[in-house]
């Protein structure tokens, strides 16, 4: 049944060549292809998470199902990648991406930290363990705060506004000639950085290509663009992403980190 379901997504959303199916699998760093998930691991998803959207048009989705497209390919994967965190000419973090039917794990060494997205249930839960101790609920407070000293933040890490509701298709856009679905969201509760998030999603894929974020205010503050991809084994995936710090003030970018896949953890 659930070959069949990813069969019928493959079919339905992914009208463009195979090479350029880009299907966004962890937060903003990696694109993915639906088609080949379950054949190439094995592995299910959660159960009951079969998504609303199965068997759409594209031309017939809703806002809030292009995010859970978006989220349910999450769901696809079981595997482990090494990737780096560059900020400025001299600072590198190198971190471990794990993918999960269930989860998503951030792992740093020195100290020891671990950022974990719980993907069950299409709910948001963030965790952080710390030093080697037990996994703790993120405290709302931490959200927009900076991880690592990069320019990418807790609420980044978990994209939390693909969980936000109410989502509204602003307009269909090109970006770097791909056809986009724009999209916008509010925050719901006024926690992080953000109080609404601009996100352009390619309509042949279902990836995310670009995220713009903005304060109460409505002016920017943060700003994500993929800038390339290339295949890890059998999987298309973005191994380069840049992620921006704007000053509100002035429109100018205060900084920018870089965020690398380097390669499959065997």
């Amino acid at each position: 049944m659930y070959l069949k379901l990813r069969r019928l997504m493959a079919v339905t959303l992914s009208p463009f060549p195979m090479k350029s199916l880009l299907i966004f699998a962890f937060s903003f760093s990696i694109f993915a292809l639906p088609s080949f998930a379950q054949e190439e691991t094995g592995e299910s998803p959660p159960a009951g998470n079969t998504p609303s959207f199965a068997g759409k048009p594209i031309d017939q989705l809703t806002a809030d199902e292009v995010l859970k497209l978006v989220r349910y390919s999450y769901t696809l994967f079981n595997r482990d990648f090494t990737g780096l965190l560059r900020t400025g000419f001299a600072s590198k973090t190198p971190f471990l991406m794990s993918l999960k039917p269930e989860s998503i794990r951030f792992i740093f060494d020195s100290p020891s930290q671990v950022i974990y997205l719980d993907t069950k249930n299409n709910s948001f839960a963030l965790f952080e363990g710390l030093d080697g101790k037990a996994m703790q609920p993120v405290n709302p407070s931490k959200y927009a705060q900076e991880v690592r000293g990069t320019d990418v933040t807790y609420e980044d890490l978990a994209m939390r506004f693909l969980y936000w509701p109410n989502a509204k298709i602003v307009k269909l856009d090109k970006i770097k000639a791909r056809e986009c679905w724009h999209v916008r969201v509010l925050n719901p509760d006024g926690e992080g950085a953000y109080s609404t998030v601009d996100v352009w999603i390619d309509r042949g894929s279902g990836g995310m290509i670009k995220m713009n974020g903005y304060n109460s205010s409505g002016r920017p503050v943060r700003r994500f663009e993929v800038l390339s991809g290339k295949k890890f084994d059998d999987i298309w995936m973005v191994d380069e992403m840049r992620i921006e710090t704007i000053n509100p003030s002035t429109g100018q970018i205060k900084s920018s980190t870089r965020m690398q896949i380097k390669s499959v953890v065997e």
